[in-house]
């Protein structure tokens, strides 16, 4: 249920516990009088009588106490799911742009977005151009599985330091994300190119076509530099740390990535 609807179930609730509480301070009054005037309806109507009395209003009273502490929690719990949705709602609106130009890029967003793009175009391509839909889904899925294969990089690194306990080397796992958010903004590229192109038109076909190309070359290369220098990170933990070489070639392969991502990259 969105805000709107949640605020009207409240302003309910709420009416609903004033009438309910009015009607027990009723209910009360009426059972005090009773009380007070027990000698009085005795004397008057007899002692059946104002047994039935008493028993009624004690009656009523334990029904609109249940009833009105009812309301208070529904109230409560009304009112609590008004502030979450609100909350939500609030953090939505706030929420940064998924192809942001500054700040460090989101990959699950900008994975989500490349697959939803791509499924809007793939089902538009082959009523217009069946002959192109199948490379158009080839080069596509191709681009989704760079950024897959970083997320495996990542997660292979981040073993390979816990199990051998080498916090010393916890910085390789910057120069992962480095190379992650190098990969995100030449799909962001790509985004932004399919955002303002259309699949019924054979000349932005091929300009996507083509930039999905490049994404992926670069991509890979990347990645095929990201794979050696996780084996080369290998190969120093294998050693021990107790060959000067081992480390050198860590930061070989460190620099080559640094290079890579400032020099590298679409439309760089």
């Amino acid at each position: 249920m969105n805000k709107d609807g949640l605020m009207k179930k409240h302003k309910k609730n709420i009416f609903r516990l004033i009438i309910s509480v009015l009607i027990f301070f009723l209910t009360l009054v009426i059972k005090m009088v009773v009380v007070k005037q027990s000698d009085t309806l005795i004397v008057y109507e007899g002692i059946r009588f104002y047994g039935v009395v008493a028993a009624i209003t004690t009656i009523l009273l334990i029904i609109a106490l249940v009833a009105a502490i009812v309301m208070v929690v529904l109230f409560m719990l009304s009112g609590a799911e008004l502030r979450k949705q609100i909350a939500i709602e609030s953090a939505g609106s706030h929420t940064d742009p998924v192809l942001k130009v500054k700040g460090n890029l989101d990959p699950v967003q900008i994975r989500n977005s490349l697959t939803a793009e791509g499924n809007k175009w793939l089902s538009v391509i082959p009523q217009v151009n069946p002959a192109e839909a199948e490379e158009m889904r080839t080069i596509l899925n191709s681009v989704d599985a760079t950024m897959a294969q970083m997320d495996d990089y990542q997660l292979r690194l981040k073993n390979l330091l816990d199990s051998n306990g080498a916090d010393a080397l916890r910085d390789t796992e910057e120069v992962l994300d480095g190379v992650e958010q190098h990969i995100c903004r030449n799909v962001r590229k790509l985004l932004n190119i399919m955002t303002v192109s259309s699949p019924n038109t054979q000349n932005d076909l091929d300009v996507v076509e083509l930039t999905a190309k490049n994404c992926a070359e670069d991509n890979n290369r990347l990645l095929k530099t990201t794979k050696e220098f996780i084996v080369a990170v290998t190969e120093f933990l294998n050693s021990q740390g107790d060959s000067g070489s081992g480390i050198n070639e860590v930061e070989v392969y460190k620099n080559a990535l640094t290079t890579q991502i400032e020099e590298g990259g679409i439309y760089s």
